[in-house]
């Protein structure tokens, strides 16, 4: 059986998702094509395995239930012996099956380093739901003795221990040369905000749609166009209030949109939305990949969360509105837009914002502290 030779490292990455594909990437794709890129450019052979999980709901509740195995497909260990560390993106849960395969691994390369990526902490609030409890409550009985298999844990947090493990702080970071700057809107005196994600409660885009149909309601002489790009299971009951109070074109739902196309709804608009419903699975600060893109586009945005970048290097192009949900007050987002366009030129704005983009939130700074540690002997 080979081993992993003296001098060299090589990462293997292994997550659900499938950042090769050749049809439409997500955001998690993206970001993981990104980071794969980063270790490469750091020195570090980066390859991925895409971890095979149940598809149906049904074997999504079989495998949540006591006794029953998660339904990852893990990689044989054998495999896993040329590699000198496994970067996991956290699965749906942790499971014994994780531990299995990382004893198993560890056993055959004892050197072998693991590192456990949290894309979202603390997460339960996410999981209590009628169908993820029970994943809930064998995640819990799991992560208590994480630390006798995994050695670092990478989170967005500034926590120094998780799950008993030490944790390496990193942000949400982006292939810069994958996404261009916007181009300046035809206008900023007709309003046009953009929204772009898979809609969830907690991005709160229900509190938004209240806030422009409450904003037409007082017969408005300022237009306000909301462009809703992407799905979502909650998005015909909002469809249909904006049709009940006939705004279907100043709350547009697009559906999803190939890249081009939203380049285009991108450089129409002047501001963006960021999540507005966090408090609702108990978050606080907001490192999502949608206000990495907003910075990398080079558009100013409006978010119900601290961001993570802005708590160290505050920005005037982030407006937070109130922690609750309460429908949004469009008047102030008016007030915050024209604020800005006033000051200095759009050109100048974009300019601004991506700079900021460049110099925080380009993967291959936001990696370091993983690259350093992957380096690093023992």
């Amino acid at each position: 059986m080979a081993q992993n030779q003296p001098g060299s490292t090589r990462v293997c990455y292994l997550s659900s998702s499938d950042p090769d594909s050749t049809g439409a990437k997500t955001g998690v794709d993206k970001k993981i094509s990104a980071q794969i890129e980063a270790f490469n450019k750091a020195g570090l052979p980066c390859e991925h395995r895409q971890l095979t999980t149940p598809e149906t709901v049904w074997s999504r509740v079989i495998t949540c239930l006591p006794f029953v195995g998660d339904g990852v497909g893990w990689p044989d260990p054998e495999e896993m012996a040329p590699y000198s560390c496994l970067y996991i993106r956290r699965p749906r849960f942790i499971s014994k099956d994780l531990f299995r395969f990382i004893k198993a691994a560890k056993r055959l390369n004892p050197s072998l380093k693991v590192i456990l990526e949290i894309p979202t902490y603390p997460y339960d609030g996410e999981m209590k739901t009628l169908l993820r409890y029970p994943s809930l409550v064998k995640d819990r009985a799991n992560r208590a003795v994480a630390g006798r298999y995994i050695d670092r844990v990478t989170s967005l947090t500034s926590d120094k221990m998780i799950f008993g493990t030490k944790a390496i702080q990193i942000l949400n970071g982006v292939d810069l040369n994958l996404i261009s700057a916007k181009q300046p809107a035809p206008s900023v005196e007709e309003i046009n905000i953009i929204m772009v994600a898979h809609f969830e409660r907690w991005h709160g885009l229900d509190r938004l749609v209240a806030g422009v149909i409450k904003y037409y309601e007082g017969r408005p002489d300022r237009k306000v166009v909301l462009h809703i790009v992407g799905d979502g299971e909650g998005l015909p009951g909002l469809i249909n209030q904006s049709k009940v109070a006939n705004l279907d074109d100043r709350i547009i739902f697009h559906g999803y949109r190939t890249a081009a196309e939203l380049s285009e709804l991108y450089s129409l608009s002047s501001l963006g939305v960021e999540s507005l419903g966090f408090h609702r699975v108990g978050l606080t600060v907001s490192s999502t990949l949608k206000s990495r893109e907003y910075l990398a586009r080079g558009i100013p945005f409006i978010t119900g969360n601290d961001i993570d970048t802005f708590l160290v290097d505050p920005v005037d192009f982030c407006l937070k509105v109130p922690r609750d949900d309460s429908s949004i007050d469009i008047q102030s987002i008016i007030d915050f837009h024209d604020r800005l366009y006033s000051r200095e030129s759009q050109e100048d704005l974009i300019a601004r914002i991506r700079a900021y983009a460049e110099s925080h939130i380009g993967m291959d700074r936001v990696m370091d502290g993983v690259v350093t540690y992957i380096k690093n002997p023992g």
